[in-house]
């Protein structure tokens, strides 16, 4: 009986990681369609990032957060378009053309159901 029990947690958690390193995000890439959680990691060197881990209103900051939580927010699609710089010892928020029309999309797929909102935001 305790072997049987041995066994089924072993493989509840062999399953686990399986499908965690399925769903997990490649490193400086694209969150992947449908991907409801995402880890962000920031390079602890770096003193200029992302003060805000979540979300469209992005801001830059000397002290940003080394890691965040795994919760996918509406509008996390749109900062893979957008960095922070830091040039001239001033951390910068830079952003590109398909942020702005990311941006400007899901801004228009609001609305009071969010699963609604999450099926717009892939079309952007």
């Amino acid at each position: 009986m305790k072997i049987s029990l041995v066994i089924s947690a072993i493989c509840i958690v062999v399953l686990t990681l399986s499908v965690a390193g399925c769903t997990s995000p490649q490193p400086g890439g694209a969150v992947p369609p449908g991907s409801p959680m995402v880890t962000t990691t920031f390079p602890a060197s770096s003193g200029c990032g992302f003060i805000n881990c979540h979300g469209l209103n992005l801001a830059c900051g000397q002290n940003p957060p080394e890691v965040c939580t795994e919760i996918y927010m509406l509008g996390d699609k749109c900062r893979q378009y957008a960095y922070c710089s830091n040039n001239g010892g001033t951390c910068n928020l830079v952003t590109t053309p398909q942020f702005v029309t990311c941006k400007s999309c899901i801004e228009k797929c609001g609305g009071a159901d969010p699963a609604e909102a999450f099926s717009c935001e892939e079309k952007c």
